[in-house]
C-alpha cells in the first residue's frame, strides 16, 4: 500500500486542524468512521481519504 506522507497528518494536528478534540478522532477510529495509517507505531490520518471529518448519521 502507498501512502504519499505529505498528505498525513498526526491525530493530533488533524484534531486541531478540524477544531475538535484528539479524543474524538480516537472515538471515530475506534468505531470504525475513520481509518489511521501506523508508521513505526505512530498514527496518521490520510488527508486524501478524509479531507474533513464524516458526518454523522
Amino acid at each position: 500500500m502507498k501512502v504519499d506522507i505529505a498528505k498525513l497528518l498526526t491525530i493530533k494536528n488533524y484534531a486541531v486542524r478540524e477544531n475538535v478534540t484528539p479524543a474524538y478522532i480516537y472515538k471515530l477510529v475506534k468505531e470504525k468512521k475513520m481509518q489511521v495509517v501506523n508508521i513505526d507505531g505512530v498514527q496518521f490520518i490520510d488527508t486524501s481519504k478524509f479531507p474533513m471529518l464524516p458526518t454523522k448519521g
